[in-house]
């Protein structure tokens, strides 16, 4: 597959196994009038499994022609996928989650031989996916024993597979190599993996480090509440973590490869956790799915999409621009994880909404789950009958927006203007300490100090800085300075967020930046004099930003940004009237700037994305800094905005966004 046809990655989730037969084609003709290109679906071990295993079915007795019952018939599904001329994304696990029982596990593996599981700091299994029944373990993802299992389950799948190759002539283009790889969000410090087969004697661990030239240890087993010199020693156990889930990506790959699986885009996703200090780090995933081979994000947010959740999106869009060669989202938000919907209904204001977020900052392809209601699923583009419903029109309208009303989306870049440096020595001090990684609206501030300042401070600056240069009218962009340094020698103005550890990586990068005579401001404490020094300007909570900080990195941006690609403010503060939560009502006020402008930029084409947070309508001046345009068209209505001494004024409504082009 051509990673840069962005158009035939863009698709949604359909899953055969739960839904009836008879609907299965109707939801493909549903699916073929929204324009998408990619089927993506779940292909679940348990599910399949109609009985135990013996020594001619190792893998268990399993069921792919509905012979035992109609919705198991996958071959007469890709039937129906290739019949519709559609790309198919397999994804055989062999862990799924999907609000299904034990995650798509078979039971004797979750239930089963305690010592091939996770284990803890304390040498107790973990608990593994209980969706439905708290019960089970997760499989520790190097046991020999679990990935013998892994190779009986892809000796069937991959039986399937083969014949159905686009190579073949078939619907297969990805392959997902398990799902959400985080040892089931037990991925924080002490939660993972002591089972014997990494920290035994010449177990992984000893020979990681015996690789890395390190000495040779007992993997740690608490977090103190201060590290000093000893860092190193809590740094590679989070480094060893990152190996072990990428080395079992890569053996998932080889199992396929070895059963003739070829000509097929690997692919990988993460959980919708912080990703900036835990293991499941984004570079190194990238590498392990192998050359040709992709990672996305799975985004979920609350309905309607809070100011924090937005923040929380865009930046880690940043970071993928920043870390990866492809930005996409393996699964994107649409509908919700309940039937009985309550006040959880998913409107599609809100779908279009977060669509237009991410696009706006580089997610260049979307695979939406789920595209039909199920069983612990509600409010999807269709019912499982194939009703279409209002939000279905968001997935037509945004794949023609892209690929036929933009020219070039394969080639458009979002522009940004300020450097926010991401340092990931800083971040892995918030890692060691933080309890629960994957509940990503906590973000820890504690133990363990280093030179007396808590982690997670660095890690809240770093988050807090995008919003503070975002409110200021122009956009921030990552800098990884790990996997590509060299991007900010792009930047006139960046910002490190202080910490009393970093990077070597870091160090050398700020100090090339600086000689090449850019402006590096560092706020928080640093060990080594870089750039301009200043106390901590964004520890406050989304919607709380210190005006006093916002001012700061203001005149900043002014002085060292004279032209951004684009500059946005409100024509006014933005007001509204609202209930209180005692009762009555009171006027609010919002004095800090919540338009976003993101202006996009490839082979020609310019494409400006407004977006408007405030939960009221708004008009918002967008400047630019040359006489470059005459007029801004508005690609969803039509309608035309004439540019006067290099500014247009824009009318958005409440929580939404416009796409113009700009000529």
């Amino acid at each position: 597959m051509n990673l840069h046809n962005f158009k035939e990655i863009f698709g949604a989730e359909i899953q055969y196994f739960r839904t009836d037969p008879r609907y299965w084609e109707t939801i493909l003709e549903r699916f073929k009038e929204t324009g998408l290109r990619c089927v993506t679906t779940y292909v679940q071990w348990k599910t399949h499994l109609v009985g135990p295993p013996d020594k001619k079915h190792p893998a268990g007795i399993l069921d792919f022609t509905g012979k035992t019952d109609p919705r198991l018939n996958l071959h007469r599904f890709l039937e129906l996928v290739e019949k519709h001329g559609f790309n198919l994304n397999f994804r055989c696990g062999p862990f799924c989650c999907n609000e299904m029982v034990h995650g798509g596990l078979p039971p004797w593996l979750v239930l089963g031989d305690p010592n091939i599981m996770v284990w803890d700091y304390a040498n107790r299994p973990t608990q593994g996916y209980w969706i439905a029944k708290k019960e089970g373990m997760q499989p520790s993802y190097l046991h020999p024993t679990y990935l013998d299992w892994c190779r009986k389950w892809f000796a069937e799948t991959d039986k399937i597979i083969v014949p159905h190759l686009r190579a073949n002539g078939g619907c297969i283009t990805m392959l997902n190599l398990d799902n959400e790889i985080s040892y089931i969000v037990k991925d924080s410090f002490l939660d993972s993996d002591y089972n014997p087969v990494n920290v035994g004697p010449g177990g992984y661990w000893e020979q990681f480090l015996h690789a890395r030239k390190s000495r040779l240890r007992p993997a740690p087993r608490a977090v103190p509440d201060e590290i000093g010199d000893d860092l190193p020693e809590y740094v590679d156990w989070l480094e060893f973590k990152t190996w072990c889930m990428s080395e079992y990506i890569r053996r998932l790959r080889a199992m396929h490869e070895a059963n003739g699986v070829k000509g097929v885009t690997f692919m990988t996703n993460f959980n919708p956790h912080r990703p900036e200090g835990v293991p499941t780090r984004m570079s190194a995933f990238e590498k392990a799915v192998g050359e040709g081979g992709i990672v996305g994000y799975d985004f979920y947010r609350g309905t309607f999409m809070s100011y924090s959740g937005y923040h929380s999106m865009a930046r880690v869009l940043k970071l993928m621009n920043a870390s990866l060669k492809y930005t996409w989202s393996a699964e994107f938000m649409s509908g919700t994880w309940k039937l009985n919907l309550g006040d959880m209904r998913v409107s599609d204001d809100h779908m279009r909404f977060m669509a237009r977020c991410a696009v706006a900052h580089g997610c260049k392809a979307i695979a939406w789950f789920m595209f039909h209601d199920r069983d612990c699923w509600g409010d999807s583009p269709v019912s499982s009958h194939g009703h279409a419903r209002p939000s279905l029109e968001v997935l037509r309208e945004t794949r023609e927006l892209l690929f036929d009303k933009i020219q070039n989306w394969d080639a458009l870049v979002p522009q940004t203007d300020v450097a926010i440096i991401y340092d990931l020595l800083s971040h892995q001090h918030t890692g060691i300490g933080d309890p629960a990684p994957c509940a990503d609206n906590d973000l820890h501030i504690g133990k363990p100090k280093i030179a007396g300042i808590a982690a997670g401070k660095a890690s809240a600056e770093y988050e807090g800085l995008f919003r503070l240069v975002e409110q200021c009218g122009v956009q921030p962009g990552a800098v990884d300075t790990v996997a590509a340094p060299q991007r900010l020698q792009e930047y006139r103005l960046a910002f490190l967020p202080g910490s009393p550890v970093l990077s070597p990586e870091t160090v050398k990068a700020c100090r090339a930046f600086v000689k090449r005579g850019g402006i590096l401001v560092v706020s928080g404490p640093a060990p080594v004099k870089l750039g301009i020094q200043c106390d901590y300007l964004a520890q406050e909570k989304p919607e709380e930003e210190r005006l006093d900080s916002l001012a700061y990195v203001a005149k900043l941006i002014r002085r060292h940004v004279p032209q951004p690609h684009v500059r946005i403010r409100p024509e006014t503060e933005v007001s509204w009237v609202d209930w209180t939560e005692g009762g009555g009502s009171k006027e609010y006020r919002q004095p800090r700037n919540w338009g976003s402008a993101v202006l996009h930029r490839g082979n020609g084409e310019e494409i400006l994305f407004v977006l408007n947070h405030y939960p009221e309508a708004a008009r918002f001046v967008v400047e630019f800094p040359r006489d470059n345009f005459r007029q801004l068209i508005n690609l969803t209505t039509g309608e035309v905005i004439p540019v006067q001494r290099r500014q247009a004024v824009v009318d958005v409504d409440r929580k939404s966004g416009e796409i113009y082009e700009l000529v």
